[in-house]
């Protein structure tokens, strides 16, 4: 069976990074991280838990990296579909 061919979308930004420790769960249901240097919490912390759900619903992954006082990256990976095989 031939690879199923994907796109890639990576998200950047510049904040200070996700701490080692909490790479694992920010994709959780109600996760926030608890850190006395950042801004109060906005939020309920479904955000990444809903956008992965989303994602896996499509075939696709979405992964973290993330490195303290350098920002984070996430990068989602979707199947790529022939458009003629697309149910209307």
């Amino acid at each position: 069976m031939p690879s199923r061919r994907r796109s890639h979308v990576e998200v950047r930004d510049y904040g200070p990074g996700i701490p080692p420790e909490n790479l694992k769960t920010i994709f959780n249901r109600f996760y926030q991280i608890s850190d006395d240097k950042r801004q109060s919490r906005i939020g309920l912390g479904l955000g990444l838990y809903i956008a992965k759900n989303i994602i896996e619903q499509h075939g696709g992954e979405i992964t973290v990296q993330s490195k303290p006082g350098d920002g984070s990256a996430f990068t989602i990976k979707l199947p790529q579909i022939d458009a003629g095989k697309v149910d209307k």
